[in-house]
């Protein structure tokens, strides 16, 4: 892992939108609409978990593969962005879940933060009382490389267990959103009705 140990100094606001919300819809490519506060309201709790854990593992897993260089400061600050973002989504999507494994997954990655709460506020990542992540953009822009490197890249047993927890999270609620759908298709199939009217009787 190649490190840098001078201070980022990115200008936020001359970051361009449009490389953040490039790599959002990728860790959203399963479900492009969770990528987006407008259209997530339309989406099942238990649909958007499955987007979300997918998308947190996704991001685990690009910041441990970075670059952790001054050279490569927009591209560090916008992955740590898009974490504080994915993790925030699962922790909503996920609140109310009524699977155990869902829930207890959930508890050992909140578990997993607070135990590292003291080098993430050092990066400018809080934690709130709901639980969910506050970034003071400023102070992650003027860290150095080097440090948000420790809490993230491969080196780190944070961005491991939490890729790991956001998998387990996501095989089961994908498990049990298809065998969900598979219980609505021997129903229609079981009625005899067709597949959209099946669905307005569930309205």
């Amino acid at each position: 892992m190649i490190y840098g140990g001078v201070i980022m100094n990115i200008n936020t606001g001359s970051l361009k939108a449009t490389n953040f919300n490039f790599l959002l819809k990728n860790l959203y490519s399963k479900n492009r609409n969770a990528a987006r506060s407008i259209t997530r309201g339309n989406i099942k709790d238990d649909v958007l978990v499955t987007a979300d854990s997918d998308a947190l593992k996704k991001i685990s897993k690009s910041l441990r593969d970075l670059e952790y260089t001054t050279e490569n400061g927009e591209s560090i600050y916008n992955n740590v962005k898009a974490f504080v973002e994915t993790y925030n989504n699962l922790i909503t999507s996920s609140k109310d879940s009524s699977s155990y494994e869902i829930s207890h997954s959930m508890k050992l990655i909140k578990n997993l933060t607070k135990d590292n709460r003291e080098e993430l506020e050092k990066i400018g990542i809080t934690i709130a009382a709901s639980g969910k992540l506050e970034l003071k953009k400023e102070t992650l822009a003027q860290c150095s490389p080097k440090k948000v490197g420790s809490i993230f890249s491969e080196d780190s047993d944070f961005t491991k267990k939490l890729k790991f927890y956001a998998g387990k999270i996501y095989k089961t609620s994908n498990y049990l959103n298809i065998t969900s759908q598979e219980d609505i298709d021997t129903d229609i199939k079981d009625s005899g009705t067709n597949t959209s009217s099946f669905i307005n009787t569930l309205v």
